[in-house]
């Protein structure tokens, strides 16, 4: 049997991955008709179908066996184009982005920085926006990676996708400055009367299922679809409080405009993953700035850890210990 080509194989990855002949089209930079011959030569070569084509398009049994080993190959492949010499060291070309909320705030400018002293000439592209859009853009190949929240990343990672953790940040109850709540002090929210709790839409389900394990009264509940800086704003002149990732809110530590309390017994952690396509490896220059990425993180997210951990100073202001921090960095 001749073997098939290699275009075939990635005309039908895309298609398994999008389950749409005219979206992997699209995401391949070709006609539908084109797409569709390649998958049909290829069935012919196989001697096999690996779709069935009726009002959805829905994978074989011989579809979903010989998907696994394709995104293999393809990803060696492109790893044994990078070891005969298509990966030097960077001199230019652009690097897309992918990041939430919780990292674009204080982590993504700080490795910007860094990057653009070694590499000036590398353009970088960054896409803010919701885990599962960002996600879905990395699978299309309009991002490069991405960090997201865990989301429905778990179990292995979302068709498509190749997914590992990149961080675990404390999460904090966010409140005014007005709440009575002592600043930095782990609080136990099933202790707190009359909660009116603004849920971030990409984190609600881990938020809820935290709130149900440890029977957490909640007077009311505010859906967010925006951008959490909104809330905050919110948050920051009225009875509303928020429960927001260690990380987005390391540099308000020291501002004191709100009042930040880890919650405790027990601790909730948000786990933030790197996103990256499961069908190649990353470019040196994407390994290049996630690992200033790692970097960064780890020393913005050292506070709210320790703060989390109880581990405060004796009679020191946490906010006090930040600024200490920052000036050593």
């Amino acid at each position: 049997m001749m073997l098939p080509k290699l275009m075939h194989i990635r005309m039908f990855v895309a298609v398994y991955e999008e389950g749409s002949f005219t979206v992997a089209a699209s995401r391949e930079g070709l006609g539908q008709s084109g797409v569709s011959a390649h998958v049909r030569q290829l069935e012919t070569q196989l001697g096999v179908r690996l779709f069935a084509r009726d009002r959805a398009i829905i994978p074989t049994p011989a579809g979903h066996a010989y998907y696994q080993q394709c995104v293999q190959l393809l990803r060696l492949h492109e790893s044994a184009c990078n070891a005969v010499g298509h990966r030097a060291e960077p001199s230019g070309g652009s690097l897309r982005i992918g990041m939430i909320p919780t990292m674009t705030r204080s982590v993504f400018s700080r490795a910007l920085q860094a990057f653009e002293a070694a590499y000036p000439k590398v353009s970088v592209q960054l896409t803010e926006g919701a885990g599962s859009v960002i996600a879905t853009a990395v699978r299309r190949g309009m991002l490069d990676f991405a960090i997201t929240q865990r989301m429905s990343y778990e179990g292995g990672g979302a068709l498509g996708l190749s997914t590992s953790l990149f961080t675990r940040t404390p999460a904090f109850l966010v409140s005014s400055p007005n709440s009575g709540l002592p600043h930095c002090e782990p609080v136990r929210l099933s202790d707190i009367k009359d909660l009116h709790l603004v849920l971030p839409i990409g984190r609600r389900p881990l938020l809820e299922q935290y709130l149900i394990d440890h029977k957490v009264e909640v007077v009311q509940r505010l859906n967010w679809f925006e951008s959490m800086l909104g809330a905050m704003d919110l948050v920051r002149s009225s009875h509303w409080s928020a429960i927001i990732s260690g990380i987005f809110i390391a540099d308000d530590l020291r501002r004191r405009r709100f009042t930040l309390n880890p919650l405790s017994d027990p601790i909730l952690w948000d786990d933030l993953l790197l996103v990256e396509p499961a069908r190649k490896p990353l470019s040196v220059v994407a390994e290049i700035f996630i690992e200033l990425l790692r970097k960064a993180t780890e020393d913005i997210n050292a506070i709210p850890i320790r703060i989390a951990h109880g581990e405060q100073p004796s009679g020191v202001d946490p906010s006090s210990a930040f600024n200490e921090i920052s000036r050593h960095e």
